[in-house]
Parts: structure tokens; C-alpha cells; sequence
């Protein structure tokens, strides 16, 4: 799997208004408000083409949390299930 750490660290980086090159996976992201997290989770999910489950994105404090989420969520893409729409996706935030 390529290393994916860069670009979840660039969605971070965007939405909290640092450069990609300060975060590192300690990094604190509990700062996100509800609606940059859902940016954050919509921006994870067309990148990736995978689904991230709500329950869960209240719960990833840190860069490094998110980076081991969306690779968890790479993983198990391939369930059998048709990824969502972008449409779809949007609506559950929205």
C-alpha cells in the first residue's frame, strides 16, 4: 500500500490552516469543529474512494488517528459493496 500519510496530512493541513510539513501524527486535530470534520471526512472519502463511518470521526484526535482510519477504511473497501455517490456521501453531512 503507498504511503498515504501525505496527503491525509495535506486534507488536515488545509482545513486547519497549517502547512502539511508542521503535522506529524501526534499532532492534535481535536480543534476541528463538527463541519471541518465532515469537510475533512467527504475530502478523505472522494481521495480515497472509500466510506468513513460518522460513529467514528468524532473520535480521531490526532493526524496519525486519521491516517490509520483511512488506511483501515482502504483495507476493507473491497466488502462487496458499490461505493457510495459523491451525492450520497455529501447528503449524510448535510
Amino acid at each position: 500500500m503507498r504511503d498515504i500519510r501525505p496527503t491525509v496530512f495535506q486534507i488536515l493541513g488545509d482545513i486547519l490552516g497549517v502547512p502539511a510539513d508542521v503535522l506529524s501524527p501526534t499532532a492534535s486535530v481535536s480543534s476541528l469543529k463538527y463541519q471541518e470534520m465532515a469537510a475533512a471526512a467527504i475530502a478523505c472519502e472522494k481521495t480515497f474512494h472509500i466510506e468513513l463511518e460518522d460513529e467514528r470521526i468524532p473520535d480521531l484526535k490526532t493526524a496519525g488517528a486519521w491516517v490509520d482510519y483511512v488506511k483501515e477504511r482502504i483495507a476493507d473497501r473491497d466488502d462487496g459493496r458499490p461505493a457510495p455517490t459523491d451525492q450520497e456521501r455529501e447528503s449524510w453531512y448535510y
